[in-house]
């Protein structure tokens, strides 16, 4: 099965919408298309908030004050810009193509814009700008009927994603249809798609297994650049179903198959490699390991991906389901089929550390096998051949999730400032909070506080704040890094705050 996602050469990202005729309204646009990005000598691309407009991070913030929102599972959307050499943020320029006459065209192409919640690196040849929609900036200012006009364009495309190809900088639009993964909201950090969207050459293969059991999640797509157009092609049949992507540095690409049946786990899936170029799967010759030893069974078997290498890791349990023996397997080629065969390259009792073992949902981009669980960090390295366990320092959090490219980051608990938990040192670094002078105007007229909440990785600070006497609100802001880290800024209700605040940064080179 076969579908088109179409670039700026084609019609596939189209917001075809109908607007009413006005002869002297300034013309008139029937559709708009996106059709590239202007990302030339950048360094990076970043999305970043105008400090000076009040619409943005300050309303974000505010919002998590009044709704009482602990968690920061969500995003906001923001300008994209390039960063050049010296770091300077410059607005990217878009390539837009309108079909209409008179005044609204020249507008829409000078001045209409996308804003976007993340940006993913796909590989070293893709990006994916994630649940995008339409901006205009001044629309407030303009005149009737061409406000109107450009209103309806923008609200034409909501929360659409776009693969940009990095060499020229060619939006693609992408749809669920066309193998993109439905993740919500809440988008922190690279390996966030780890397994899910893979680059291979200059293709993409996808496996949406996010976004609930509707007709795309269990399937494999190829992206296939085509210049003008991805050619996107089914990688399985409708009898079956796959999860998870491994590419590894020897030309194929480890999964998981399900043959019938709904996709629900990893227990009763088979790994299998998949050959990029001409897609065949092929199943994993595992030799003497599946015979039953006298007291031990083969318990669970799955991908480990580690460093672009995949390795099979095998689970020994006894009689009554306790894991007994891991072991990593190296994989090897022969007569044109992958196998693992014994020894293990790497063999531990569980017992020594207690039962742990790395997942196989994802590859893991490192030279080693990283994960935590019970208080412990845990550590495979196959060049190595060691399997450790080491005990998290004070204040370092549990969960993977608090972890934004190695470094949590912890407000103390009586707010008096935060630690620093790098995952690279063996004790957490303590920043106090420093309140500026922007406070002293307001101490005699706070009514009630409300304490920093947890760390927020879009937007890189701790946000709490205050309600004066008069009902209006102060947001505190502390940065956790950068000329104001540990200094908290305070912003009230309505007023602005000077510069931009960067909330992603992905480099292009």
């Amino acid at each position: 099965m076969t579908k088109k996602i179409l670039s700026s050469l084609g019609i596939g990202m189209m917001a075809m919408l109908c607007l009413v005729s006005c002869e002297n309204g300034g013309g008139n646009a029937s559709s708009m298309q996106f059709k590239r990005m202007d990302i030339a000598g950048a360094k990076a691309l970043a999305l970043a908030s105008d400090g000076s407009n009040q619409r943005n991070a300050p309303a974000r913030m505010l919002a998590r004050l009044t709704d009482g929102e602990e968690d920061p599972s969500f995003n906001v959307s923001h300008p994209i810009y390039t960063v050049s050499e010296d770091g300077t943020l410059v607005e990217v320029h878009y390539t837009i193509e309108v079909v209409g006459s008179g005044e609204i065209v020249d507008l829409v192409k000078a001045n209409m814009r996308l804003k976007a919640r993340y940006i993913y690196a796909i590989g070293d040849k893709w990006l994916w700008l994630m649940n995008c929609e339409y901006d205009y900036p001044g629309i407030e200012d303009m005149q009737e009927p061409l406000r109107g006009k450009i209103r309806e364009l923008m609200h034409s495309q909501f929360e659409s994603n776009y693969l940009v190809r990095r060499s020229d900088g060619a939006l693609f639009e992408w749809s669920r249809e066309q193998g993109r993964p439905e993740r919500g909201m809440g988008y922190w950090r690279p390996s966030d798609v780890y397994g899910e969207v893979e680059a291979v050459g200059n293709d993409i293969f996808t496996s949406p297994s996010m976004g609930g059991l509707d007709d795309y999640y269990g399937r494999i797509y190829k992206l296939q650049d085509q210049g003008d157009e991805l050619n996107v092609v089914q990688v399985l049949s409708s009898t079956q179903n796959g999860a998870c992507l491994l590419p590894d540095n020897r030309g194929f690409i480890a999964t998981y198959l399900l043959i019938g049946g709904e996709l629900v786990g990893f227990e009763s899936t088979i790994p299998v490699t998949l050959n990029p170029q001409t897609l065949q799967l092929s199943n994993i010759s595992t030799g003497d390991i599946d015979i039953d030893q006298k007291e031990t069974k083969v318990y669970g078997r799955y991908f480990v991906c580690i460093g672009g290498t995949t390795y099979l890791l095998v689970e020994n349990a006894n009689e009554y389901g306790t894991v007994t023996k891991c072991g990593l397997y190296t994989l090897e080629e022969k007569n044109g089929m992958w196998s693992a065969q014994t020894p293990a390259l790497i063999e531990w009792n569980p017992d020594e550390y207690g039962y742990s073992s790395p997942s196989g949902k994802r590859p893991y981009k490192s030279d080693v096998a990283s994960w935590m669980a019970n208080g412990y960090t845990f550590t495979l390295d196959p060049i190595n051949k060691t399997y450790t366990r080491k005990a998290l320092p004070a204040h370092y959090p549990s969960e993977e999730n608090s972890y934004y490219d190695g470094i949590a980051y912890v407000m103390a608990d009586d707010n008096s400032g935060f630690y620093i938990c790098d995952l690279s040192k063996d004790e957490a670094e303590f920043v106090e909070a420093i309140m500026d002078e922007s406070i002293a105007p307001y101490i005699s007229q706070i009514a009630m506080v409300y304490p920093f909440g947890a760390y927020d990785p879009n937007t890189q600070c701790f946000t709490g704040g205050a309600q004066l006497l008069d009902g209006t609100y102060l947001i505190f802001y502390l940065d956790v890094a950068g000329p104001n880290k540990g200094k908290i800024r305070v912003l009230k209700q309505g007023e602005s705050d000077a510069g931009q605040v960067i909330s992603v940064m992905v480099r292009l080179n």
